[in-house]
């Protein structure tokens, strides 16, 4: 399926995916995880990634954030193919184009949430205070500007989740990638956070593609995909 076919021109950049495959030998026999995956996510779109468990869902999101490489097939990146990048390349593009999102936040918990989400711009060569200052200010934008300073423990889960948020879009990225983002926290909490991570995904023009296995996180979104054999079909 190329899901841009019912939606006028693909718009230049977003996330778009082209006959990707992936296979996995398991005692013995070739497992076909993938069979010619294909996806468009123009920027500033929001795509439900959906399936059953073991369908392939988390696979594609790591060939897609160039974690995995595909057996094969094509995967473009704000315009730019990235299939035949060398290691160093696909670091280098992780860090300046990809924002990623997990079901587990990941922060260092040795570092306050300030911190954290400074650590992506100090990486990439920022100057210590504009890191503070975009760290500070996408922080204080979602409700945490009186616990820049606290380290994870201090947080609560929604809380937590909302510092991940933060250090995955603070460096722009023109691609976010979320694997149930919001699956570790309660019903409530769940529905507020992935409200803020859609609306700061829109705002930013972030393609935007989070699987999830909630139908109703689902329906909020633009629209949704189905990995379902191998391919990814409208749902």
């Amino acid at each position: 399926m190329n899901s841009g076919d019912d939606r006028g021109p693909i718009t230049p950049g977003g996330l778009k995916l082209t006959g990707i495959r992936r296979s996995f030998i398991q005692a013995g026999t070739r497992l076909d995880v993938l069979r010619g995956a294909d996806l468009d996510v123009r920027p500033g779109e929001v795509v439900a990634l959906v399936g059953p468990s073991g369908a392939g869902k988390s696979t594609l999101l790591h060939i897609a954030g160039l974690l995995e490489k595909a057996d094969g097939g094509e995967i473009l990146i704000g315009g730019r193919a990235c299939s035949g990048m060398r290691e160093g390349e696909r670091t280098r593009a992780r860090r300046d184009t990809l924002g990623f999102i997990y079901q587990f936040h990941h922060l260092l918990p040795e570092f306050s949430a300030l911190e954290n989400v400074m650590m992506p711009l100090l990486i990439s060569g920022r100057p210590r205070p504009e890191a503070r200052l975009r760290a500070a200010d996408l922080l204080t934008g979602l409700g945490l500007g009186e616990r820049l300073e606290h380290r994870p423990a201090r947080l609560s889960g929604g809380e937590q989740q909302r510092v991940a948020i933060a250090r995955a879009i603070v460096n722009e990225p023109a691609v976010l990638l979320a694997d149930e983002p919001t699956g570790n926290l309660d019903g409530e909490t769940a529905e507020i956070v992935f409200g803020e991570l859609v609306a700061l995904a829109r705002k930013r023009g972030l393609a935007a593609l989070i699987a999830t296995h909630n139908a109703e996180l689902a329906a909020r979104m633009d629209r949704t995909v189905l990995l379902h054999g191998g391919r990814l079909v409208a749902a």
